[in-house]
C-alpha cells in the first residue's frame, strides 16, 4: 500500500510545502487538500507547474480532498458544484490525480434516507459523468455526523447512482464513531469497490448522545485513541486492497504542532499498522 500525506494534517500548510513535507517524512503519495489547492490556482500558479513540482520530489498524487454538499439541490448551489467538479476534474487531469473524494453534508436532514440518497445520486451522477470525461473517478465518505453515513446507505448511494467509476473511501473514524459499519462488514467488501483509506484514531459520543464539535473527538493519532485500529486495518487487508492509506485528524491543538514533526509521526504511526 501507499502512505498518503493528508493535506489536513498539515492545515496551515501550502500546497507546494505539502509536498516538500511528504518528501521529507518518508511518504510515497499526497492527497491534496481542496482549499489549499484552490487557493493556490486562485494566486495565478498552474496545474502544471503543480505537477512539476510532484515529480521533482517524486511524490504520487493519490486524490483530490473534498468536494462537499453534493446533495445540494437549489439552482444556484448545483450549478457551483458542477463548475467546481469541473474545475478541479481539468486539474486532476493535468496533474495525474485519479481520484476526487465526494461529501453528500446535511442539507437534505430530516427527509426520509431513501428521498435523501435518491436526490443525492442524481446529483453524483452529473458529478460522475464530468470525471469520467477525463479519467476521473470519485470516492464517497460518508461523514459520521450526516444523513449519509453507515456503510449500507453508502453503498445505496452507489447502487443508485450506477456509475463505474464512483466508489468509497473506508474512513475508520467517521464509520465507528457514527456506528454505521464495523470491521467485519468492511472484511465482506469487493475491494474493487474501495478507492481509498482514511486511517483514523479518536473518541466518539454515546449511542444517542448529541454531537459535539468534531474537534474534540479527534484530536489523536493512530493508536492513542479508543477505535481499534488494527481490526479496522485487518479488515481492510483482508479484501486484498492495495491502494493508498492516509492517516487524518481535526484538532485545534495538532495542527499547531510543528508540521515536520507532526507528519512524520502519523506517517510512523500508520507504519505500525501495515
Amino acid at each position: 500500500m501507499i502512505i498518503a500525506l493528508h493535506g489536513q494534517v498539515t492545515l496551515y500548510s501550502n500546497i507546494l510545502t505539502d509536498i516538500r513535507i511528504a518528501k521529507e517524512c518518508g511518504y510515497k503519495g499526497i492527497e491534496l487538500h481542496t482549499d489549499k489547492l484552490l487557493r493556490y490556482l486562485n494566486s495565478g500558479m498552474t496545474a502544471l507547474h503543480l505537477k512539476e513540482s510532484l515529480d521533482r520530489y517524486a511524490i504520487e498524487p493519490v486524490a483530490i480532498d473534498i468536494i462537499g454538499d453534493i446533495e445540494v439541490q437549489d439552482s444556484s448551489h448545483k450549478d457551483a458544484l458542477f463548475n467546481l467538479t469541473q474545475r478541479l476534474c481539468e486539474v486532476a487531469e493535468v496533474v495525474g490525480v485519479p481520484t476526487i473524494q465526494v461529501n453528500p453534508f446535511s442539507a437534505l436532514e430530516g427527509m426520509p434516507i431513501d428521498k435523501i440518497i435518491s436526490l443525492t445520486a442524481e446529483n453524483l451522477k452529473i458529478i460522475a459523468d464530468i470525471g469520467a470525461e477525463r479519467g476521473i473517478r470519485f470516492q464517497i465518505e460518508g461523514a459520521a455526523w450526516t444523513p449519509i453515513h453507515s456503510l449500507e446507505d453508502c453503498l445505496k448511494l452507489i447502487d443508485k447512482t450506477n456509475r463505474t467509476n464512483v466508489g468509497l473511501v473506508i474512513d475508520f473514524w467517521h464509520f465507528w464513531a457514527s456506528r454505521g459499519a464495523d470491521p467485519e462488514e468492511i472484511s465482506r467488501l469487493d475491494p474493487s469497490i474501495i478507492f481509498g483509506v482514511h486511517l483514523c484514531d479518536g473518541l466518539r459520543p454515546a449511542a444517542e448522545a448529541p454531537w459535539p464539535d468534531e474537534r474534540d473527538l479527534r484530536g489523536y493519532l493512530p493508536g492513542e485513541g479508543e477505535l481499534p485500529v488494527g481490526d479496522w486495518m485487518d479488515a481492510v487487508k483482508s479484501t486484498g486492497y492495495d491502494g493508498f492509506v492516509s492517516g487524518e485528524f481535526l484538532n485545534s491543538k495538532l495542527w499547531e504542532s510543528d508540521l515536520l514533526t507532526i507528519a512524520r509521526e502519523m506517517r510512523e504511526k500508520i507504519e505500525e499498522y501495515l
